[in-house]
């Protein structure tokens, strides 16, 4: 398959990669938002979650957060399931997205691969989250902690790491070429 087409094709996959994950955390966030204000959530059913949510949605026509179609299946899960599932949700699109990456810089590197580069920066970048939270946590500013762990882990889940990497390297390898000579 030709480099230019392979790219075309994995650039539509993080597109509709993207689109989704986005639909699907947001989805999540609104239910576990607007489930709060019905007590009896958990006791619920499905059918009858959905109801209460919908009858019960504000009418906000320019905020997608509020103007859009929740995900139907995540209707039959409780507060505390809805919950983990965020978290199951950001682990497999973090893990989804690298390996997206991965395959983009193979794609359009030659020669020296840039993989253990790309794993270096994710283990790095998902643990200072990770630390950034704790420490939010820790000291009381949970939320500011969360948001900036949320931003860092957000662009981890999309192909910004490669769009920086790959240029990164080729400026890397010019330099080093170029004073090497």
């Amino acid at each position: 398959m030709k480099v230019w087409v392979r790219l075309f094709a994995l650039l539509i996959l993080a597109l509709g990669l993207g689109f989704y994950q986005e639909q699907l955390k947001i989805s999540i966030n609104y239910l576990l938002e607007e489930g709060t204000n019905l007590s009896s959530y958990n006791e619920k059913n499905a059918i009858e979650r959905k109801a209460w949510i919908e009858n019960n949605r504000r009418d906000a026509p320019f905020d997608y957060y509020h103007n859009h179609t929740t995900i139907q299946w995540l209707y039959h899960f409780d507060m505390r399931q809805l919950s983990i599932l965020k978290w199951v949700v950001t682990g497999f699109f973090l893990v989804a997205f690298c390996s997206l990456n991965i395959t983009l810089l193979n794609t359009v590197q030659r020669g020296r691969s840039l993989t253990r580069l790309l794993m270096v920066t994710y283990a790095v970048l998902v643990s200072f989250a990770f630390l950034v939270y704790l420490s939010g946590k820790v000291t009381g500013f949970t939320n500011e902690s969360y948001a900036f762990s949320r931003k860092i882990l957000g662009a981890l889940q999309s192909i910004i790491p490669a769009m920086i990497i790959w240029p990164a390297a080729q400026v890397w390898e010019l330099t080093y070429i170029k004073n090497k000579q």
